[in-house]
């Protein structure tokens, strides 16, 4: 396998193991890896004004214009600022119920380890299963229009940037050892 070049501007957006390939990407190509979710809330899991949102992304670019690997899917809410921006999209599309087991056990462990997540917050066993804020609950709700995401995004695909689309399980794995980087 060789490894691709992504360029200095990576987007990883996606279903199921984006943050970890994000993490692992900016660590090996030496550039700032960026967490839309923890611009996008604030402490106390207060959502960011939209507007406020979008400038504060519009600064990290400018801030950040030598190269970056952000992680998150907010390609609507920002006008598709982000994909346009970038040199690659990598899209992680694992099936429904593979994200939503990754989710479960990360959540769980995140809030027995009381994690900082999502910018300064920390999940709880209500927050996360209970409340109507629930990442749970809006993916359950949403079940039908999350593989959405993957035609919304690349609708915002310019013509030099690169579109990886891995799709499923093995592919992501595959895409890690083409790149020759690990999950930590």
């Amino acid at each position: 396998m060789t490894k691709r070049e992504l360029g200095r501007k990576i987007l990883v957006a996606g279903q199921g193991g984006k943050s970890t390939l994000a993490r692992a990407l900016a660590a090996d190509l030496e550039l700032p890896y960026v967490e839309l979710d923890a611009i996008s809330h604030l402490p106390n899991w207060v959502a960011r004004d939209p507007d406020d949102f979008k400038r504060q992304v519009e600064m990290l670019l400018e801030e950040k214009a030598d190269g970056w690997v952000i992680d998150g899917n907010y390609a609507a809410n920002l006008d598709g600022m982000l994909v346009r921006a970038a040199d690659s999209v990598v899209f992680v599309n694992l099936s429904w119920s593979r994200m939503m087991w990754r989710i479960l056990w990360r959540t769980i462990d995140n809030i027995r380890n009381k994690r900082v997540i999502c910018g300064e917050n920390v999940d709880s066993w209500r927050r996360a299963f209970f409340s109507r804020d629930s990442l749970f609950w809006f993916l359950f709700k949403r079940r039908k229009l999350i593989h959405t995401r993957v035609e919304r995004t690349k609708l915002w695909v310019q013509g030099n940037t690169a579109w990886i689309q891995l799709d499923g399980a093995k592919a992501l794995d595959d895409f890690y050892g083409e790149q020759g980087i690990s999950r930590n």
